[in-house]
């Protein structure tokens, strides 16, 4: 049977009073939301699942608002590019931000000092899904990338971090003490999400060395890199092609890879034939963006080319990215899709 997989994101059963400007969730609350989240997993029989993330402001600002030299109180915006080529693509389905031909702009927090003492205890919520989980599926931390914290940050600190990637590499520090802490507690599989590098693809290559740095330290532990073009309120924002950061992706030394692939513009295993990966590939089959459900055949289309590429051991079926603004039935009727899909192929 084919093995099956989450992205990160799962609906959350009560909403946090989310404010975007400053904690509000307890441990607890956090606690009971992942132990909800892993049941449902576990019920529908994924073999990798994450925490759910419900406990996140977002899954940028959650790590932002717990760390020491990041303004969050008096954000600043900032604007962005569309990110890469919409040719072929109807603009209709992107994140209300994006506009034609021109980009989008957000408040983003201020680097104010020194990047350290980050605070966000994702050790307890690892070992919470782990236990509640038991044998049932293994556990994934994710972690949004240091590529990302850095994109969505406006530095004000330019004596202390000249440019982007300095920035990059103080939060990526901050990250490899959280993966220290998971790793004591017998965490081994580690996702990191950098969505953003579909909006910078050019950032691709020094994005890589950050993210090495990272894999490097901890030699022990299964590395995956999940890069998508957003998801925000089930809308993609960042429309560049994997090709476009081939340089980047020649570099990345991650165990495995986790792509969007079934409702792409352009063919995803396109940038396969430009390198030689060697390594693990989790891909989208099911569409969190669209309530439709797919056919069991369907599925099974999206997966052929990709068996036939990498074959059968080195790759997990997946969604395209989270369902954390999914409706639950509709997730859970995916993702059992999904999962029937896998032991139908």
């Amino acid at each position: 049977m084919l093995k099956t997989t989450t992205v990160g994101s799962y609906p959350r059963k009560n909403k946090p009073k989310d404010t975007l400007r400053k904690p509000t969730v307890s441990e607890e609350e956090a606690l009971e939301m992942v132990q909800w989240a892993v049941e449902d997993q576990c019920n529908i029989g994924l073999d990798y699942i994450t925490d759910g993330e419900a406990y996140r402001e977002n899954m940028y600002w959650f790590y932002q608002l717990r760390v020491d030299g990041v303004d969050s109180e008096n954000k600043k915006y900032k604007q962005f590019t569309l990110g890469g080529s919409t040719e072929n693509v109807d603009l209709s389905k992107a994140h209300p931000l994006v506009k034609e031909k021109g980009g989008f702009g957000i408040e983003c927090a201020v680097v104010s000092d020194e990047i350290k003492n980050q605070k966000w205890n994702l050790t307890s919520k690892w070992k919470k899904a782990q236990d509640t989980a038991g044998s049932k599926a293994i556990v994934k931390q994710t972690i949004t990338g240091p590529h990302m914290l850095s994109r969505f940050s406006v530095n004000g600190r330019e004596d202390l971090y000249k440019n982007d990637i300095e920035l990059a590499f103080a939060y990526s520090n901050c990250i490899k003490d959280e993966i220290e802490q998971l790793q004591r507690a017998g965490c081994e599989r580690i996702q990191l999400d950098e969505p953003v590098l579909t909006e910078a693809p050019h950032e691709c290559t020094w994005a890589a060395d950050v993210i090495n740095d990272i894999v490097d330290t901890f030699p022990s532990l299964h590395f995956s890199l999940h890069i998508c073009g957003g998801n925000a309120h089930r809308k993609r924002g960042y429309f560049g092609k994997y090709q476009d950061m081939i340089e980047g992706l020649k570099k990345l030394k991650v165990h495995e890879l986790h792509l969007e692939h079934c409702t792409l513009h352009y063919n995803m295993l396109d940038v396969f034939d430009l390198y030689d990966y060697k390594g693990l590939l989790s891909f989208g089959v099911i569409d969190q963006r669209s309530d439709e459900l797919e056919e069991i055949e369907t599925i099974h289309q999206r997966i052929n080319p990709v068996i036939e590429k990498f074959g059968a051991d080195r790759i997990f079926l997946s969604s395209e990215c989270g369902f954390g603004h999914v409706p639950i039935e509709i997730t859970r009727a995916k993702l059992s899709r999904l999962v029937e899909a896998a032991k139908k192929y």
